[in-house]
C-alpha cells in the first residue's frame, strides 16, 4: 500500500478523483476484498471508474453497492468445472468458458435501474483491446447508457486470446482483453481530467514482467493476426510502461495513491482453490480498510460522503 499527495493544484480548484482497478484473473479476488472495505467504510465518493478485464466486473458490483457479490462469484460461478476446463481446450475448446460465465452472472442480483442511478454525475469505463489495430478501446458508460452491450463489453475485456479463442463483435469491432494494450489505464483517466488515481493492483507494487517464451510461443500462434501477435509479444513491455507512467505522473504533480498486495498472492489467473481464494480477498480487505483508518490518508482521500 502507497499514496502520495504531491498535487500542485490551487485550493479553490476542485480535485476529480478517480478509481482504477487492474485486471488478473482470480488474482481479482484481492480487488474484491479492497472495494468491500470501501463500501464497508462508506467510501464511494469518487468522480469516474476504470476497469480492466476482471477490474472492471469488481467495479460493476462495486458501483451498484453489492458488498460480497464480487466473492460470491469467484468462489461460486468461477468455481463451477464448467467455466474453467483445460479438458475442454486441449479438445480446441475455450479453457475459459466466458458465455456460460457472463450468462449466468448476468442474472445474479444486478438492479440495473440501481446501477444507473449510481452513476449519476459519474462515468464507469471499461477498457478493450481492438484486435484488428491492436490499440485501446474505451467503454464510457453513464447514466444515460443503454445497457444492453454492458456484458458483452465486460466479457470483451476479459477475452484474452489466451484462454478464450474468438474475439467478441461489438459494433463490428473484433475486441479481446483490454490488458492487452492497456492494462492500468491511468493516462486515460488523467486525460479525461482526473488528478487523483486511486489504484487497485492485483500484483506487489514493485512487481515487473518480463519476456517469456510462452508468450512468444502464443504470438507465432496468432502470427496470421499480426497486430494481436505483435500485442502478445509486447506484453512484458506494455505492462512495465504503464507503471513508469506512474513515477512521471507523479513528477508532473498527479496525485496517485496504490493499493497493491504487500507480497505475491496466493491465487494464480485460473487458480480454483477456494481457500487461497478467500484468503486473497481478505488480504484484500485488510488492505483496503487499513488505507481508509490511516489518519494521514484524509488529505489524499475524503472518506467522507
Amino acid at each position: 500500500m502507497h499514496s502520495t499527495s504531491s498535487c500542485d493544484i490551487s485550493e479553490n480548484t476542485p480535485v476529480k478523483t478517480a478509481l482504477i482497478v487492474e485486471g488478473g484473473g482470480m488474482r481479482g479476488v484481492f480487488s474484491a476484498g479492497v472495494l468491500d472495505a470501501f463500501l464497508d467504510k462508506r467510501h464511494r465518493n469518487f468522480d469516474a471508474y476504470y476497469g480492466v478485464s476482471a477490474g472492471a466486473l469488481n467495479l460493476l458490483s462495486f458501483i451498484n453497492a453489492q458488498r460480497g457479490r464480487n466473492l460470491d462469484i469467484y468462489t461460486g460461478a468461477c468455481l463451477d468445472p464448467k467455466f474453467i476446463s483445460i479438458k475442454r481446450h486441449l479438445k480446441g475448446g475455450n479453457l475459459f468458458d466466458l458465455d456460460w460465465f457472463f450468462d449466468r452472472i448476468g442474472r445474479l442480483y444486478l438492479d440495473q435501474g440501481k446501477f444507473l442511478q449510481s452513476l449519476k454525475g459519474k462515468s464507469f469505463t471499461i477498457v478493450t483491446t481492438c484486435s484488428n489495430t491492436g490499440y485501446p478501446v474505451y467503454h464510457r458508460i453513464d447514466e444515460h447508457s443503454d445497457l444492453d452491450q454492458l456484458f458483452e463489453m465486460l466479457k470483451a475485456s476479459s477475452a484474452l486470446p489466451m484462454i478464450y479463442r474468438q474475439p467478441i463483435d461489438i459494433d463490428g469491432r473484433q475486441l479481446v482483453d483490454g490488458t492487452m494494450a492497456d492494462p492500468l489505464p491511468i493516462m486515460k483517466a488523467v486525460e479525461d481530467g482526473h488528478q487523483h488515481i486511486v489504484l487497485i493492483r492485483t500484483r506487489e507494487s514493485n512487481y515487473r514482467k518480463t519476456p517469456s517464451s510462452a508468450n512468444r510461443l502464443m504470438a507465432w500462434q496468432f502470427r496470421k493476426q499480426p497486430e494481436l501477435a505483435q500485442l502478445i509479444r509486447e506484453q512484458y513491455r506494455i505492462y512495465n510502461d504503464s507503471l513508469d507512467q506512474i513515477e512521471q505522473l507523479k513528477q508532473q504533480g498527479i496525485r496517485i495513491t496504490e493499493i497493491a498486495p504487500q507480497s505475491k498472492l496466493a491465487c494464480t489467473r485460473s487458480t480454483r482453490n477456494r481457500t487461497r481464494l478467500v484468503s486473497d480477498y481478505h488480504r484484500g480487505y485488510s488492505e483496503g480498510y487499513a488505507l481508509l483508518n490511516q489518519a494521514h490518508i484524509n488529505s489524499v482521500v475524503d472518506i467522507n460522503e
